[in-house]
């Protein structure tokens, strides 16, 4: 987790309960277990993760010079291999025509199903500007440290 060993200093810190980002961006944690149970085999993409190149694709670009096109391409079939679907987050920002094209040609290339799913910001906002709950963050007091254990 990106958030293991973060010590709230001087102020107290609310992180978000998720294992995964990828509950921020479909605005809850609640939502993400449902998406998972319904299709626990989709690889998750966002407008920003492609424009950024953050995509198996754009990862895939980034191995060719390292590995070469056979082996890179290799390398991300089985980074992917227990997947059966890409889906785009629609968080209604940003998903432009070529954000949804290289969502599509992700799908293609890597021979998965292609979905659409809504997303939202809510979990974003409340992050910013609370109400903080407990089911959907986790409050470190001043001075103590994020552990691991304190998903479970």
């Amino acid at each position: 987790n990106g958030v293991v060993g973060v010590t709230a200093r001087r102020q107290g810190l609310w992180i978000p309960r998720c294992h995964d980002c990828i509950a921020l961006f479909l605005g809850s944690p609640s939502r993400y277990r449902e998406l998972f149970e319904e299709r626990p085999g989709t690889y998750y993409l966002t407008p920003g993760w492609i424009a950024e190149k953050k995509d198996p694709l754009g990862i895939l670009e980034e191995y060719v010079p390292r590995y070469g096109r056979e082996t890179a391409e290799w390398v991300i079939e089985e980074e992917l291999k227990h997947y059966t679907h890409i889906a785009l987050i629609d968080t209604e920002v940003e998903v432009t025509a070529h954000v949804r094209a290289r969502a599509v040609e992700n799908a293609a290339v890597l021979k998965k199903q292609y979905q659409e799913i809504s997303g939202s910001l809510d979990y974003f906002r409340e992050l910013l500007r609370g109400p903080y709950t407990e089911g959907k963050f986790l409050y470190l007091r001043p001075g103590e440290q994020f552990t691991q254990e304190m998903f479970f």
